[in-house]
């Protein structure tokens, strides 16, 4: 017997390359005893001590029992070389569920039930069935479950031993078995690692950052124009910043992209897509206007709209651009506005919540104007309940008045109340009608899917249209523009306009500075604008309210260093430069990343962290990229629920093919529908468990193709990332900056540093997963390797940063 270190993995391929060529020369009889002796002592490091061999009655089959210590391990079965069972050559997997395809072959069946049974009868919980030649490695029993859901590794022949040498030798060498490689490679459960999280290792891990020193005079701004702009007093506000331009009549500039359409789902509805040009909104207006004249020459009955977008797309700003701008014959049109943000969670409230509304619309809006008339025909007071609106909206349309019916967030409770939406819809259709007014109800996508599975607009017709994002970069530079002429007026007209103090003195100019370097900054012309605009569009997944919120947030943060860009701007003026200052992407992602805080958390932080995992179904920092990867190569798919969709449970199989549990990607899938890098076919971010189908977003693109890679996003995430080598934590520990007073010039450096110590480690995780599950490189799932693309992406930035430190 050659002795061998037991860690000698190249010696035993070099010793099992000399058995396979034995092999030639052995007979039938010889080749099973001989080569399972040879294999096991010689190579796989066992010794006479740790086997016990028992021959049995039956004739054909010799057992061995493999122990550590005492300790039964696992029971090998030597079958006859091709009489007992023979692997066929078209199984060319790996791994096999017990149930499915291996056991098609009912010799190969027979030798599995016969093992295992004896496994049941020692209480050894692992099995190895061989001829000599080929090897199945399977759990006799599982706890819980049927052992036959639980999978097999097969080997096909000495040779194919051979070229799989890595996984063969750490899943039977000795060493590994008593680490408990068979738990690991053959039941798939994988040792759990203790993770550690860096944030939680510092006393100020919650501090927070003061807002920049421009804050207080940017404040009065942002609520008066960067917030929703739908306000009574905010009317030019509206007037001036409204965006008509919506993301699909903008196609030439999403190319390769996902457009924001129609939702495949509502086809069967026939969706109307709304598009706004010049003072028009397009269908929508001409059948808002239809039904207008048919209200007021016909007998009177009413129709149902229904208007709806994704989140933050607009839906609010839309109808109310609409009635205070667009409607041709405004002084005929009343329109009565209900914002269930503001109902009760309660279904039997709904409609009075939508007559109180009524009510207080009349008195705000239209009650001095009406009065009179009103009291002539014998109507002075109105009450919240249907017979008083009934004759009020019977009156005005005697008196040639078409009324519309706003109905807005009409399933802003359906999660509180599953019923809740539903009945929204009902009482709409029975206003509707009884009041004959022309009603709009305004809802989010996965809502009306939600009414399209429940069959409730089935009962009723009413014509659906569907309105899309704005183009961020107007959306923005329009109130930049307008926050640029407030700016000329005298400090008294815009407290009068604002209806808040401000006095801004000699400060006045450098807030122009700051909105002109903004303004000259945000330009998808420009490469550093371009950069910042797609991370503003695609990080909020055309939420219009979220990237305003970004964008509100960069203005203010603490983290957004005013000063610098206000310094830098002046030098380069006064240098000649036609531009000035260009805001580099750097500084708006991290504002954002971090918003008002020092450290990046992951349950702060509106950015997710994608190497962030869930420690009690994964070790892999890689699952979300792996997911993320796999649905993006299934774009061009195209099944009835829309193009790019893949079937969750698709998804799951190729997952546990390879070892990955159900609840690892279910943990997965739900995290990033949160965070919107995925979509449900039922349009809701909490829908996973009514969900058949997944596909990526634009959100999830960006992050696995441009985000992952930015060196200032791998800078901050890694402070909250579960990270299993507790001396990697300490050693990062040593160099955190951002709870220093002052900065330092060697502060970049440090950043360098740490960074490529995180990207070290992650090198370092992502090479085990690899070398843990050899099958990984088979499966569509798993064989993409993400940290040579992300190291050689931050060696460029990094080198180009420096270059730029250089040359100021």
């Amino acid at each position: 017997m050659i002795f061998m270190s037991l860690n000698e993995c190249d010696v035993a391929f070099k010793e099992l390359e000399t058995l396979i060529s034995k092999t030639k020369d052995l007979s039938e009889a010889d080749t099973r005893a001989k080569i399972i002796d040879l294999l096991f002592l010689d190579i796989l490091g066992w010794t006479e001590d740790d086997i016990r061999r028992e021959s049995h009655v039956h004739k054909g089959y010799l057992d061995y029992i493999f122990s550590i210590d005492g300790t039964r391990k696992f029971i090998l079965e030597a079958k006859r070389v091709g009489l007992s069972f023979l692997i066929p050559e078209s199984f060319g997997g790996r791994y096999y569920v017990i149930s499915g395809t291996i056991s098609t072959d009912k010799k190969i069946r027979a030798a599995i039930e016969q093992v295992q049974l004896y496994c049941i009868n020692s209480g050894v919980k692992y099995a190895v069935l061989t001829n000599g030649m080929q090897f199945i490695l399977f759990e006799a029993f599982k706890y819980g479950a049927d052992w036959r859901s639980g999978k097999c590794i097969v080997f096909r022949s000495l040779e194919d031993v051979k070229d799989n040498f890595n996984l063969f030798w750490n899943t039977l060498n000795k060493k590994s078995v008593s680490e408990g490689s068979l738990r690991k490679y053959i039941s798939k459960e994988e040792l759990p690692l203790k993770f550690y999280r860096p944030i939680d290792s510092l006393h100020s891990k919650d501090a927070s950052i003061t807002r920049n020193n421009l804050s207080p005079l940017l404040q009065p701004f942002i609520e008066f124009v960067f917030k929703d702009i739908i306000g009574e007093g905010q009317l030019e506000v509206l007037k001036n910043c409204y965006v008509k331009q919506k993301q699909f009549q903008i196609a030439s500039r999403q190319i390769n992209r996902q457009l924001d359409r129609s939702p495949d789902f509502a086809k069967k509805y026939n969706v109307k897509m709304i598009l706004e040009s010049g003072n028009s909104a397009g269908t929508f207006e001409e059948l808002h206007s239809k039904s207008q004249k048919f209200l007021r020459t016909q007998a009177p009955r009413g129709n149902l709209m229904l208007l709806m977008g994704g989140i933050g797309a607009g839906k609010t700003t839309f109808i109310h651009h609409f009635f205070k701008f667009v409607i041709k014959d405004p002084s005929k049109t009343l329109w009565f506005y209900t914002n269930f943000l503001n109902a009760a969670p309660d279904p039997n409230l709904i409609q009075n919540h939508i007559f109180s509304s009524i009510i207080e619309d009349y008195d705000q809006k239209y009650k001095s104007k009406l009065e009179d008339e009103l009291k002539a025909v014998g109507l002075e007071k109105i009450s919240p309940n249907l017979e008083s609106i009934t004759i009020l909206f019977s009156l005005l349309t005697l008196k040639g008045y078409t009324v519309s019916l706003v109905l807005d967030n009409v399933d802003q409770h359906s999660y509180v109340s599953p019923e809740y939406q539903e009945r929204a819809l009902l009482i709409a259709k029975h206003l509707t009608e009884k009041l004959k007014t022309i009603t709009i109800l305004a809802l989010r996508e996965e809502s009306f899917f939600k009414s399209t599975m429940s069959g409730v607009l089935d009962a009723f017709p009413a014509d659906v249209f569907h309105i899309s994002s704005p183009s961020f970069e107007q959306l923005t530079r329009y109130r930049i523009k307008y926050v640029l002429e407030l700016l000329k007026k005298t400090d008294t007209q815009l407290t009068n306009l604002m209806k808040v103090y401000v006095n801004f003195g000699a400060s006045k100019e450098v807030v122009k500075r700051f909105f002109n370097i903004i303004n000259d900054s945000l330009r998808s012309s420009r490469r550093k604008g371009e950069e910042i605009l797609r991370f503003m569009m695609d990080i909020s997944g055309g939420d219009m309210r979220l990237a305003l919120h970004f964008f509100r947030t960069f203005l203010v943060s603490g983290n957004t260093d005013v000063d610098e860009m206000l310094m830098i701007d002046l030098r380069d003026r006064e240098q000649g430069f036609i531009y000035g200052y260009q805001i580099p992407f750097h500084h708006v992602i991290k504002s954002i990343i971090l918003e008002h805080s020092r450290l990046y958390s992951s349950t702060r932080s509106r950015i997710m962290n994608l190497f962030d995992l869930n420690p009690e179904c994964s070790n892999s920092q890689f699952l979300n990229l792996h997911v993320l990867s796999y649905l993006n190569d299934r774009l061009v798919y195209n099944p009835p629920t829309g193009r790019g969709y893949v079937e969750i449970d698709s998804i799951i199989r190729e997952a546990e093919r390879v070892g990955i549990s159900r609840e690892a990607i279910s943990y997965s899938l739900i995290t990033m529908a949160r965070f919107s890098l995925v979509q449900f076919e039922n349009q809701s971010k909490q829908g996973y468990q009514t969900a058949t189908f997944v596909r990526l977003t634009n959100t999830g693109s960006y992050y696995l193709n441009e985000l992952v890679r930015k060196y200032i996003y791998l800078d901050l995430v890694w402070m909250d990332t579960p990270i299993s080598d507790e001396a990697i934590v300490k050693e990062l520990l040593d160099y955190v900056i951002e709870l220093n007073r002052y900065k330092n010039p060697d502060d970049i450096e440090r950043r360098f540093q740490r960074t490529e110590i995180f990207l070290d480690y992650l090198k370092t995780m992502e090479e085990r997963d690899f070398k843990n599950n050899p099958e990984f490189k088979d499966s569509d799932l798993t064989r993409r390797e993400f940290m040579p693309t992300i190291i050689q992406s931050y060696n460029e930035q990094k080198e180009f940063i420096k270059t730029a430190r250089a040359s100021k």
